[in-house]
């Protein structure tokens, strides 16, 4: 007891583990949305800068003109295992055997389906955290001594896409809508003067366009005194200026070394569409298959039940000249 139960062995738990919804809303889960390989080690299709060709105006009975194919590279990659667990040591386990009730009994399953449902989360977030490092650094970086886990890759976003803000935006006096009008520049001189789909920034970055003057001045005119400035008004003026929308990414995880931002409050990320895929690879607990496993242990010496939870993945970017990094 709870795992000899039926609802907990590792077919139903697995099932249980695959269909758990989405504990919150990952951003950036949109952007690189996961798509499974069959093999641990892979190759992934990196665009390096070029769009497809408009098609020509023949003739009937004419033959259609042959284009050349994309400039592609090969990226290789081999997909991370991620895992962690949690375990109900001998005085839990003596503290759930034996419920006197079919109350006490339900509490002891929604414990165990809260706690798989926590390490399901967990993963989740480790999923979110390495895309993060990739879109929002450019780069992965990851290093556990007690793992022996260390990673260090450049995805290799284009020098020239990592700009800097004329003055920094917790100056009142800064120009933050001349800085992305330059970013946005710099994102359509690499990408076929396509526009950014969405900007990311953290609220207090957000904060201080909402105390800005010239974001001010926008909205209210020369005359504005200190009128406040609400989130509408400011994606308003980005419209108005034909600027993409922005989205507040104020996520948290919490890591071995303590809880750690995905997106830090100096950079502003601007963003295209199809910017790659989060690769889900294959697992012995799954069956060689793809996804989330789960393997529940009923240990003794000393006695102790085990839940494992894990995924194999990795943040493919595919088009690494579709991200912006505004420094602010």
């Amino acid at each position: 007891m709870p795992l000899h139960l039926d609802e907990f062995q590792k077919e139903q738990l697995t099932g249980y583990v695959q269909t758990v919804p989405l504990q919150r809303k990952y951003l950036l889960r949109d952007i690189m949305p996961q798509e499974p390989v069959f093999d641990i080690n892979f190759a992934y299709n990196v665009i390096e800068g070029h769009y497809a060709q408009m098609a020509s105006l023949t003739g009937w009975n004419a033959s259609a003109p042959l284009r050349d194919t994309k400039d592609f590279k090969q990226a290789f990659a081999e997909v991370a295992k991620i895992q962690h667990q949690s375990q109900l040591d001998e005085k839990q386990l003596l503290a759930f055997n034996r419920p006197r009730t079919d109350q006490e009994k339900a509490k002891v399953i929604d414990y165990v389906y809260d706690t798989t449902d926590d390490l399901v989360m967990g993963v989740d977030d480790a999923e979110e955290f390495l895309r993060a490092q990739v879109v929002y650094t450019g780069k992965l970086k990851y290093a556990d001594k007690e793992n022996d886990m260390h990673i260090d890759a450049d995805f290799g976003i284009p020098k020239a896409n990592r700009i800097k803000a004329e003055k920094v935006w917790s100056d009142a006096a800064s120009t933050p809508l001349e800085d992305i009008q330059k970013a946005v520049e710099q994102y359509k001189k690499e990408n076929q003067r396509r526009k950014p789909v969405v900007m990311h920034m953290t609220s207090a970055t957000e904060a201080n366009l909402l105390k800005n003057e010239q974001v001010r001045t926008q909205v209210y005119g020369e005359n504005a005194g200190k009128r406040l400035l609400t989130k509408d008004d400011l994606q308003n003026v980005f419209t108005a200026l034909s600027l993409p929308p922005y989205q507040v990414n104020d996520d948290v995880v919490n890591t071995n070394d303590g809880e750690q931002q995905l997106l830090a409050d100096d950079t502003v990320a601007l963003i295209g569409a199809d910017l790659g895929k989060t690769f889900v690879g294959p697992l012995v607990e799954t069956n060689y298959e793809p996804g989330k496993f789960v393997e529940p242990q009923i240990l003794t010496n000393p006695p102790r039940q085990i839940i494992t939870v894990g995924e194999a993945c990795f943040p493919g970017l595919q088009k690494p000249q579709s991200i912006v990094l505004l420094s602010v």
